[in-house]
């Protein structure tokens, strides 16, 4: 089985903002794929990612951080049963969401099985199925975490759709949310853990929702997709591909029918949301534009700064912020250059940018 080491790079800084200078820090990944979706841990400890080879199968795997460097190797998530994790062909390990007491929930699948929730806590080997198929059946997929580490939603495809389900940590019971003739996806709740945004498909096109109350209200529609929202504050950060299929933006609603476009032409994660700061004042992203590739930016929820931060890399882009030892840690992908095979994953301070 390949591993994963972790290494510390002091030979490379980067240029942010008008020339400040961060050092780096680089998971190292031996093993043959591309690094995607890095999710930090709410208290900054430990940063799950995924490994795509792009041969069917996509792993994951936690490392330890201390101080923005990765310690020792990641571990590879194990399932019950399984001697390495989902180790036979088109299997999936993706889609890490943490606990407010840093258990890690993600998705798994064996080849040709349904996608089921599975949870894992640091310092153990093997991943645990999170919920049993007499409570919730079939495919399970989009894990949300509440807040305040209570409730669960997520997709379930017991009755031939999309459906948002919530499951009680302290009853352990499952309850569908609510019922609809259309498929519902990517539930993420609001910093309040009452509010749920989701998005529904219509006409071939995705619209989003808030769910509040046991009532849904209609966010924001469009043409194309309004898709994965997240929250800052009360307001929702989404992507949109209004202008084509191939040209997301990302932008802000503050209420219902109000959308507002933070930047264009970023580079769409291949699973995450859009990753926002956790003060909530800012979100970053990577852009498809060639001179301006190598770049992560820092926008402003409210629109009224922009910040660039170089990173030397090429096709930068998979962000995620999180608050560690009074620090602000950027975790990112990228490719070390043009002629590269895989996406490496790094760690960058950006205090100074997201004050």
């Amino acid at each position: 089985m390949n591993t994963i080491s972790s290494r510390l790079m002091t030979a490379l800084t980067l240029w942010a903002g008008l020339g400040a200078v961060a050092s780096a820090a680089e998971v190292n990944i031996t093993a043959k794929g591309h690094a995607f979706n890095p999710v930090w841990s709410p208290d900054g400890q430990w940063l799950a990612f995924e490994l795509n080879n792009y041969q069917g199968s996509i792993e994951l795997y936690v490392v330890k951080v201390q101080g923005g460097t990765p310690m020792g190797s990641p571990t590879k998530m194990v399932v019950p049963g399984a001697s390495s994790s989902f180790s036979t062909a088109a299997s999936v390990a993706a889609a890490p969401a943490w606990h407010p007491k840093n258990q890690l929930i993600f998705e798994g699948s064996a080849a040709g099985g349904n996608s089921r929730l599975y949870f894992w806590a640091p310092g153990g080997q093997t991943a645990s199925e999170l919920l049993s198929a007499t409570q919730a059946k079939d495919d399970l997929t989009w894990p949300s975490i509440s807040p305040d580490g209570k409730m669960v939603a997520f997709v379930g495809s017991s009755t031939g759709q999309g459906d948002v389900y919530f499951w009680d940590r302290n009853t352990n019971a499952v309850t569908q949310a609510f019922t609809s003739p259309f498929s519902e996806m990517a539930p993420r709740y609001a910093p309040t853990s009452t509010e749920l945004a989701y998005s529904r498909k219509n006409q071939g096109g995705e619209d989003l929702f808030v769910w509040s109350a046991g009532a849904n209200t209609p966010r924001i529609g469009g043409n194309g997709d309004q898709s994965r929202p997240v929250w800052s504050g009360t307001s929702v950060v989404f992507y949109t591909n209004e202008r084509g299929d191939d040209r997301w933006d990302v932008a802000v609603s503050k209420g219902a029918g109000d959308k507002q476009i933070l930047a264009k032409d970023i580079r769409l994660p291949q699973r995450a949301a859009p990753a926002i700061s956790p003060n909530g004042q800012w979100v970053a992203y990577g852009v498809t534009t060639p001179e301006k590739a190598d770049a992560i930016f820092l926008t402003k929820v409210d629109g009224s700064a922009t910040v660039e931060i170089n990173t030397s890399f090429v096709a930068a882009g998979e962000p995620s912020l999180v608050n560690a030892g009074g620090r602000t840690w950027l975790a990112f992908t990228a490719l070390p250059s043009n002629s590269a095979d895989w996406r490496g994953l790094h760690i960058i301070d950006v205090t100074d940018k997201v004050k």
